[in-house]
C-alpha cells in the first residue's frame, strides 16, 4: 500500500497526541476520529489500526501491520511505548514530520520555480519560430531579389538558432520531469541523493539537507529515551551521504567502546564545530534535549535557506541566458532589416 506522505503522518501523530494528552484510549480515540474525518485514506487506516488495537496489538504492532508507516516511525513509537514516553513521542514525531514536509516543499520550490521559468522561456522560443520570424520572411519577401537574397540568410540563421534553442530548453524541461518522476521511486531516490552528497556543485547543499534529518532524528530520539549508543543507528538510516553515515557508525562504535557521547559528537566532523561545542556543554549540563531541538531548528533552517538561495541564483541566471539568446536572435533580423530601411530612405 502507498506509504502516508511528511504531511499525513504528521497529522496523524498529532492526533494521537491529542487522544492521550484528553486521558482517552487510543482505540476510542480512532474510533472517534474514523467517524468524523473526510479523507477516504485515513478513514481506513483508523479503521483498520482500530481493529488491530482492540484485537490485542499495540500501536507500533498495528502500524507495522498495514505497512503505511516510515519503519522509523514505527520503532520510535516502539520505544516509547516501552519507555512510558508514548504521548511524548507522538508529539515529536508529528514534528519531526511537519519540518520534514517543510523540507520536502522547500526542495519542490526549488525545483519548480526555475522549471516554470524555463515553460515560460520555452513559450516565448514558440512564439518567435512560428509567428515573428515567419513574419520577418514575409516582409523581405516583398523586397527585391538582390535585397531578399541579403537578408534571408540571417532569417534562416536566426531561425536555426531559434530551433536549437527550443530543442535544449525541452530537453531540459523533459529531464526535469522524468527526474522528477523517478526521484518517486524509493531506490532511485536514494542513488540521487547519493549522487548530489557528492557531485560537487550540489554537495555543499546536500549535507545542509542531510544535517537537518539528523539532527532532528537526535532530537526525537533525546525526548524518547533511546540509548546513546542507538542514535547514530537510527539517524545514518534516514540519510544517503555515505560520508556521514560512515560518521555516524563510527560514532556508534566509539559509545560502545566506552567513550562518553558527548565527547563523541564534538569530535566526529558531523557538525560544525560550534553547533557540536555547544552539544557537549549541553550533556555537561542536563539540558541536552532543548538543545538538540534547537540544533534542529538551526539546521533546518539553514537547508531551507540554502535551497532558497539555489533558486535566488538560479533563476535570474536563467532570465539573463534566456533574453540574451532570444534579444541576439531578434537582433539578427532586425539590424538587417534597418540597414535596408535606411538605405532604402
Amino acid at each position: 500500500m502507498k506509504k502516508l506522505s511528511s504531511d499525513e503522518t504528521a497529522y496523524f501523530f498529532e492526533q494521537l497526541a491529542l487522544i492521550l494528552n484528553a486521558g482517552m484510549q487510543l482505540s476510542d480515540g480512532m474510533e472517534i476520529l474514523h467517524e468524523d474525518i473526510g479523507d477516504k485514506r485515513m478513514r481506513e487506516l483508523l479503521g483498520g489500526l482500530s481493529k488491530s488495537i482492540n484485537s490485542g496489538k499495540n500501536l507500533a504492532d498495528a502500524m507495522d501491520e498495514c505497512g503505511r508507516f516510515p519503519e522509523y516511525a514505527v520503532n520510535m513509537v516502539r520505544i516509547g511505548s516501552v519507555t512510558g514516553r508514548l504521548e511524548n513521542v507522538l508529539k515529536d514525531l508529528s514534528e519531526y514530520y511537519e519540518n520534514r514536509a517543510e523540507l520536502n516543499r522547500t526542495v519542490r520550490s526549488a525545483v519548480i520555480h526555475p522549471l516554470m521559468l524555463l515553460t515560460m522561456m520555452t513559450a516565448v522560443i514558440v512564439v518567435l519560430i512560428v509567428l515573428v520570424l515567419p513574419m520577418f520572411s514575409r516582409i523581405f519577401a516583398q523586397f527585391d531579389a538582390s535585397v531578399s537574397e541579403t537578408v534571408s540568410s540571417a532569417v534562416n540563421t536566426a531561425y536555426g538558432i531559434g530551433w536549437v534553442i527550443l530543442i535544449v530548453l525541452l530537453a531540459v524541461i523533459a529531464a526535469v520531469i522524468i527526474f522528477a518522476l523517478l526521484s518517486l521511486v524509493p531506490s532511485f531516490r536514494r542513488k540521487l541523493s547519493g549522487f548530489l552528497a557528492v557531485f560537487p556543485l550540489t554537495k555543499g547543499v546536500s549535507k545542509k539537507f542531510s544535517l537537518a534529518k539528523i539532527s532532528s532524528a537526535m532530537s526525537l530520539m533525546a525526548s524518547a529515551g533511546i540509548a546513546a549508543e542507538e542514535m547514530p543507528m537510527y539517524a545514518a538510516s534516514l540519510i544517503d551521504d555515505k560520508k556521514l553515515v560512515n560518521r555516524l557508525e563510527n560514532c556508534r562504535e566509539r559509545v560502545l567502546n566506552g567513550e562518553y557521547f558527548a565527547d563523541v559528537i564534538s569530535t566526529s566532523n558531523i557538525f560544525p564545530p560550534m553547533f557540536a561545542h555547544s552539544l557537549k556543554f549541553a550533556y555537561t549540563s542536563g539540558s541536552f534535549e532543548q538543545s538538540w531541538k534547537k540544533l534542529s531548528e538551526r539546521c533546518a533552517n539553514e537547508a531551507s535557506d540554502a535551497a532558497s538561495g539555489i533558486v535566488s541564483v538560479i533563476e535570474p541566471l536563467i532570465v539573463i541566458i534566456l533574453t540574451t539568446v532570444i534579444g541576439a536572435v531578434l537582433l539578427s533580423v532586425m539590424i538587417p532589416l534597418m540597414n535596408i530601411m535606411s538605405v532604402l530612405g
